[in-house]
């Protein structure tokens, strides 16, 4: 399944959806027939003006982006699907690459709430920071999102910012680094460069204060986002039950949400023990990219290999034991004949006709 399938499933055609910060990427395109929306904080002049001024965005692309419908913030993606009186009406909502850039994603998760019909899902490919730039950063904790749920965040705050860019991890492939990677690679490859001292005079300038800093304002694993989403239900925050959370070996991993406001759903018995089962999962997925645990991993594999070959030297070493057993048999065997031959020698020479014979065989000797 590839990402585009694993994002779109059991969406179809006309269903009606709405697609969040496409760009030159769109996952449910109008043009592929799709009956869906696009929101971005961007109209599309703008977006076709940024593809032509970014180096890494193909001329052959350009043409995928499509119209923009809806221009403004997802963070109040409600009111702005409340302007156009649409509230209630939508069946999914598609997001890639864009739930980790919301500064106030209780907000985003409350607005959804209120656009999707009942039952409506969010399906959405989020980063999985064990295998991007994210690779040295915790991942976000449940405070976080109610802190910025409670100052009504709006814009990712400096301090987000600040801890990405200084520790931005980049895997050597040997011929470049890369931000994006698969999971599993060899810790000792990836690093982060020393920013410090731009990055809090960056910080620190007054006349930036104004600027908008783009960052990852949250970082996850497949199990820390899930407990993120099961807490916030748990808590009354945003009425949504995960459905379906699958991995992925590349960047990413793939969710689905669904609407539900039922209680037994979004606070289940029990949820001690489940809430208990996600925390160690975070534990394990973290463990992943320490030098410790990879070796670890390695090692059942390595007692495998020396277990088969020991298993290979002791049947060679059996085989051998059997050949010098039967070489012992055979030296054996012939020890035994020449001791009979050597008896039969002796005999012979004590017998009658060896003596009587014996001038004769001097007189051989002679001539020989």
């Amino acid at each position: 399944m590839d990402r585009r399938d694993a994002v779109l499933k059991f969406l179809t055609k006309d269903m009606r959806g709405l697609e969040i910060g496409p760009w030159f990427n769109p996952l449910a395109p109008k043009a592929d027939g799709y009956n869906c929306l696009v929101l971005d904080v961007f109209d599309s002049d703008a977006l076709r003006e940024r593809a032509r001024s970014v180096a890494n965005v193909p001329m052959t692309l350009w043409d995928r982006i499509e119209d923009v419908d809806i221009v403004g913030s997802s963070t109040h993606i409600d009111e702005l699907i409340h302007a156009r009186g649409e509230l209630g009406t939508f069946d999914y909502i598609v997001s890639s690459h864009n739930f980790e850039h919301l500064p106030n994603p209780i907000r985003f998760l409350q607005g959804c709430a209120k656009v999707l019909r009942p039952g409506g899902v969010i399906s959405m490919a989020i980063p999985d920071r064990r295998a991007c730039f994210d690779y040295f950063r915790p991942v976000t904790t449940l405070s976080a999102w109610i802190a910025a749920f409670l100052e009504d965040v709006s814009r990712p705050s400096r301090a987000q910012y600040f801890d990405m860019v200084t520790c931005t991890g980049l895997f050597d492939t040997g011929e470049s680094k890369t931000i994006s990677f698969h999971r599993g690679v060899e810790p000792e490859k990836v690093s982060a460069g020393l920013r410090l001292d731009e990055s809090l005079a960056e910080w620190t300038d007054q006349s930036r204060n104004d600027e908008y800093f783009d960052a990852h304002c949250s970082v996850f694993t497949p199990s820390s986002f899930e407990l993120l989403i099961k807490d916030v239900a748990y808590l009354g925050l945003a009425p949504f039950e995960v459905v379906e959370i699958f991995d992925s070996p590349g960047v990413e991993f793939y969710v689905r949400l669904k609407i539900n406001d039922s209680k037994e759903v979004l606070r289940p018995e029990g949820y001690e023990e489940i809430r208990n089962g996600l925390l160690h999962r975070i534990l394990e997925e973290a463990a992943e990219t320490s030098s410790t645990y990879m070796t670890a991993r390695e090692l059942p594999g390595t007692v495998a290999s020396l277990q088969e070959r020991l298993a290979v030297l002791q049947k060679s070493t059996a085989a051998l034991e059997d050949d010098l057993e039967s070489r012992r048999a055979e030296v054996e065997r012939l020890a035994e004949r020449g001791r009979l031959l050597e008896n039969d020698l002796q005999a012979m020479r004590a017998s009658t006709s060896w003596r009587v014979t014996s001038p004769l065989r001097r007189l051989v000797g002679r001539f020989r």
